[in-house]
């Protein structure tokens, strides 16, 4: 198993001067390397050491933090990346993959996997969006329904 600092936190550099504190800025850049160091399975303490950053404010950022007082709550770290569209549709580009698959003859439970879907969302979008006629799926068709 690799050391936790060699894996993909070798292009993060700690900031420089670390004897002033910095104040209520921003951390941008140490949230996504935290985050990103938390999802390959390295722990807080050892993510923290190696952003930069205090441990409290590590478990923050993965926990959250609850309203009290005139503090505003703050959202888990996972939470801070909204998704582009509503989660619970698929998307065009969702919509134009299943599409391909179909026609490369994979299974739905692949697609299901590949997209991150549940089967059965995949095969009722399939058996929605349908052609009447030669029964070939149609990403745009359904596109088209659902922003209607």
């Amino acid at each position: 198993m690799q050391h936790p600092s060699s894996r993909g936190a070798t292009d993060f550099e700690i900031r420089k001067d670390r004897t002033k504190p910095q104040g209520r800025k921003k951390l941008t850049r140490e949230r996504e390397a935290y985050s990103r160091l938390m999802r390959q399975g390295v722990s807080n303490r050892e993510a923290c050491r190696i952003v930069g950053i205090d441990e409290r404010t590590g478990q923050k950022w993965r926990n959250g933090r609850h309203a009290y007082g005139n503090r505003k709550a703050l959202p888990p770290i996972n939470a801070m990346t909204a998704p582009s569209g509503p989660s619970r549709y698929l998307c065009e580009a969702d919509r134009i993959h299943l599409a391909d698959r179909l026609r490369e003859k994979a299974t739905v439970r692949a697609i299901a996997a590949e997209l991150g879907r549940s089967p059965s969302t995949i095969s009722r979008e399939i058996g929605r969006n349908r052609h009447p006629g030669s029964g070939a799926y149609r990403p745009h068709a359904a596109q088209a329904r659902a922003d209607a």
